[in-house]
């Protein structure tokens, strides 16, 4: 009963940490760097696009600091993808977040409420994002976006997208839109098929605290690649080979260990290691290993995805 009580107020005091790093961080730090790549930038969307990069990646450090038995495993070659379209599923709030976090350049599509918050919604308009409802006061602001999206993606920029649309509750994969696919055969880019694990599990939905005690891995990789020249494949075709990938990724889920894991390891782990170890030689392999895990894992060579 301590334990448990001592877990829920480590959990209350991450929560309200965080939330001081994202009211305080931004007042103080970054505000007057938002107010001076508007004033001066000449490519503000760009600016401001980076700015929320690096806005977000100092909030998953400062996480990653305070839930360290928060296991992080990042495909590297995400940070390197340009000029494409992202899918990816969703399971919890901070996943458009750690991918604003990981792409150089982005754009998503953001709650339409959330474009009627003062500030919050100058930098969302500024930094080139897109209303998720089409509809009313949105529609001109949707048009202006779409006939620039070529553009921007030409340009070396991202749109990443869940096709979802929601987040998920459980371990199953939701309704795919087909909107992804119908811009990247548009714009003429590759669409690039992203899974996420387990960030449900450190917020989940419907809950208002981080849960931070638990041990947890949280991963993201590239599930597939579909070419610019697949374009002459049907749109159901593609929207089957993006299930099948997600689908796929989400049931080597249960390979990824949950519970039990102890804080650093001496050597990284490779994406097949991942995929090919059960359960138990997770057991036996740390055991050998002097009982040491990995703390964060980078992909290399995963040529099979």
């Amino acid at each position: 009963m301590q334990c448990g009580r001592t877990d829920r107020l480590f959990d209350i005091a991450v929560t309200l940490l965080c939330w001081m790093y994202f009211i305080l961080g931004f007042l103080v730090f970054f505000s007057p760097l938002y107010i001076a790549a508007a004033l001066f930038s000449s490519q503000r969307e760009h600016a401001f696009q980076r700015l929320n990069r690096t806005f977000y990646r100092g909030f998953f450090a400062f996480l990653r600091t305070l839930a360290p038995r928060q296991q992080w495993i990042i495909d590297e070659r995400i940070a390197d993808l340009r000029s494409a379209v992202i899918v990816c599923n969703h399971r919890s709030y901070l996943d458009p977040l750690l991918l604003i976090a990981l792409l150089d350049r982005s754009k998503t599509f953001v709650k339409s409420i959330f474009f009627t918050v003062p500030i919050f919604s100058w930098v969302l308009r500024t930094a080139g994002y897109l209303p998720a409802s089409a509809t009313g006061r949105f529609v001109s602001l949707m048009l202006a976006q779409m006939e620039t999206m070529g553009a921007y993606l030409a340009g070396g920029g991202n749109l990443f997208i869940f096709p979802e649309g929601t987040r998920s509750r459980d371990d199953n994969l939701g309704t795919l839109s087909q909107g992804a696919l119908k811009i990247a055969r548009q714009c003429q880019v590759p669409v690039y098929v992203l899974c996420l694990h387990n960030t449900d599990r450190l917020f989940p939905p419907g809950c208002f605290f981080f849960c931070t005690r638990k041990p947890n891995v949280i991963s993201v990789r590239v599930v597939d690649h579909i070419l610019a020249g697949d374009r002459h494949q049907g749109l159901a075709a593609l929207h089957d080979r993006v299930r099948q990938a997600l689908e796929r990724c989400l049931q080597d889920a249960a390979i990824l260990p949950t519970a039990d894991i102890p804080s650093f390891s001496s050597k990284p782990l490779k994406l097949h290691d991942w995929r090919m170890m059960s359960k138990g030689d997770w057991k036996g392999r740390y055991q050998r290993e002097g009982q040491r895990w990995e703390r964060l894992v980078t992909f290399k060579n995963t040529e099979e995805y």
